[in-house]
């Protein structure tokens, strides 16, 4: 996060959603104008838009996913003189690729709407895809083998009552990379977020949980069950089934 105070980071969210008043928004230009860090930020939500249109959806998902896959991607836009641009750094800076998701510092029902979105950016794109796994496996055992070689910590495998376990992926979380483990519900997509214990990710998420799991909803609908699993530490549970699917499944990890 490289905006440069709390202020400011909403502006740019609020500005990246539509939803600055005029006034708001010609502040925002003028600061960009000097501004390199809040710059650069920009350039994130710029580069996501871009990386989201890019990922095509496999034809063979449903309607309902692509539909919440895509509003991922159609957030209203919003423009900056090219002076603006270019005084602040972020002409070049637009021109990255792979930049992750970092910056929005709104609530999702008292969640950080950055990792909120980074969840569900995560979930819905793995499953848009044919093969949504980097590694598919249904023996918790090879799955966890998997993580511990190729993303670097161990993690527990749960087995869920009535959900089937496809496999294993790595994903970019506040860009650190953090496990996940996907399952089948019925129809239903599910994956599990497990983050490395310690790390801002999963500080985060301890800190929306609390002393208890606690679910909220994102913002393009799915839900998000959050469960501490120590200091500083906790998992996550992303899907649209009912709550009491997610809180099972991270109430089958050891604590």
């Amino acid at each position: 996060m490289e905006a440069c105070s709390l202020e400011w980071q909403e502006r740019l969210s609020a500005a990246f959603d539509g939803e600055n008043p005029a006034h708001e928004q010609r502040a925002l230009e003028q600061h960009l104008a000097r501004c390199a860090g809040c710059a650069r930020e920009l350039a994130r939500y710029d580069s996501l838009r871009v990386a989201l249109r890019a990922q095509a959806v496999d034809p063979g998902v449903s309607p309902e996913l692509e539909a919440r896959v895509h509003r991922l991607a159609m957030r209203p836009r919003w423009a900056l003189s090219r002076g603006a641009l270019a005084a602040g750094g972020a002409i070049a800076a637009l021109l990255a690729v792979g930049v992750f998701w970092t910056s929005r510092t709104g609530l999702v029902g008292g969640m950080n709407d950055a990792l909120a979105m980074d969840l569900e950016r995560h979930h819905l794109k793995a499953f848009s895809r044919a093969a949504p796994c980097e590694f598919e496996s249904s023996n918790p055992e090879d799955v966890k083998a998997w993580v511990e070689r190729e993303v670097g910590y161990a993690v527990d495998v749960p087995s869920v009552p009535g959900a089937e376990l496809l496999g294993a992926r790595r994903c970019q979380l506040h860009g650190e990379v953090s496990a996940s483990l996907l399952y089948r519900h019925g129809d239903k997509a599910m994956t599990l977020f497990l983050p490395e214990p310690g790390s801002p990710v999963a500080k985060a998420a301890a800190r929306f949980a609390g002393d208890g799991t606690r679910c909220t909803q994102g913002p393009v609908g799915e839900r998000i069950c959050v469960a501490p699993r120590g200091s500083g530490h906790a998992a996550l549970a992303v899907s649209e089934a009912e709550s009491p699917v997610l809180l099972e499944a991270l109430a089958r990890l050891s604590p």
